[in-house]
């Protein structure tokens, strides 16, 4: 087994520099030798800011980007793609013809067509071809997983999912370019969570409502209506809110799971039988307790950078691949391939009624 998988990181941007390159550091057999980019400035920022030794700029007008005689790449195993997702195509595909192993950002690429092609080239090639699905991976989701899987409650009734999102936040500057705006970059989370919890996801249903001005991709709402395995799915998103949250509902016969993404806490509550008063209040302070419990802890991680959401655990995945260890199935471009379909037959059947 390789002792060293040396990566190099493509993109620069955001996702790069705040979840990839701080988590990649927290891997022990991880050596981050480089940082590529379409933009030479955001390549040398990137490289200066972590003391990253080699930085290049990408030429995009050129089928192997200008790279193929770039010495210091000769020696790298692997890259790390956090690109917009439009250009995930071309840079998935562009690494695996010069020989490397790849980890993209979600979603893996913008259609069916692209990701199947991408799927047969890593095949071909014989190379890793994971996609960043991190979620699954953060603490708090981890147990809920656990619960799920060793039946604590039983089967799961129902799953609802809730999204809030802010437009004041910082946001990426591509995504009005997507299909359905900030949807498109955002549902890979919610959909492979489905999958993994749940079994195959059917979109049953989706109805979306737009801003008047037809140059906003993004619905000011969002409801779709979908089943996992035989689980019954809603999805509520609003992106048109004064705050960010995002939920993760979970009921069971006599027991319900609420798990907040951006903070990484689980509640677990009882049912609260009759609805009595001192069932109400009962059910109110355990909620209380956990979540101020965990908000401690957690927000003192997230004030310093260190709550990752799952990307350490993704991407020591991904190096033991790399390094020959064992394939994680719930990162691998099949199941990318199966989020795509799926957030594009929500795209289409809420076009329908825009």
């Amino acid at each position: 087994m390789k002792e060293l998988v040396k990566i190099c990181i493509v993109g620069g941007g955001n996702i790069s520099n705040t979840r990839h390159i701080p988590a990649l550091k927290k891997v022990k057999r991880a050596q981050i030798v480089g940082v590529i980019s379409n933009r030479g400035d955001r390549a040398k920022r990137t490289a200066d800011q972590h003391k990253i030794m080699n930085y290049n700029t990408l030429d995009t007008h050129k089928e192997d980007g200008g790279l193929r005689n770039l010495d210091w790449l000769n020696d790298v195993d692997a890259v790390v793609i956090g690109a917009p997702p439009r250009e995930h195509f071309y840079l998935v595909k562009l690494f695996l013809n010069l020989g490397k192993h790849v980890l993209v950002e979600k979603p893996m690429t913008m259609n069916e067509k692209e990701s199947k092609e991408l799927i047969e080239l890593s095949k071909k090639k014989k190379k890793i071809f994971y996609v960043m699905h991190n979620f699954q991976y953060a603490r708090n989701m981890q147990k809920l997983t656990e619960v799920i899987e060793t039946k604590q409650h039983g089967d799961i009734v129902s799953i609802t999912e809730v999204q809030f999102t802010n437009h004041d936040r910082r946001l990426p500057e591509w995504y009005n370019d997507l299909p359905m705006g900030l949807f498109y970059d955002e549902a890979a989370h919610f959909l492979y969570l489905l999958e993994k919890h749940g079994g195959k996801v059917r979109i049953d249903n989706s109805y979306a409502v737009y801003d008047d001005d037809p140059s906003k991709n993004t619905p000011k709402t969002l409801n779709v209506g979908a089943t996992a395995g035989k689980v019954p799915v809603t999805m509520v998103l609003n992106f048109n809110s004064p705050v960010c949250e995002w939920y993760y509902i979970v009921n069971f016969k006599k027991h319900i799971y609420m798990y907040d993404f951006f903070k990484d806490i689980l509640i677990k509550l009882p049912t609260d039988n009759q609805h009595l008063a001192k069932d109400i209040l009962l059910n109110s302070i355990r909620h209380a307790i956990q979540y101020w419990s965990q908000f401690v802890s957690n927000g003192a991680r997230m004030f310093s950078g260190r709550l990752l959401y799952g990307h350490q655990e993704v991407l020591h995945g991904f190096v033991e691949a790399v390094a020959g260890g064992k394939i994680d199935e719930d990162l691998t471009a099949k199941n990318g391939h199966i989020n795509v379909v799926a957030m594009n037959e929500i795209v289409n059947k809420a076009n329908r009624r825009k």
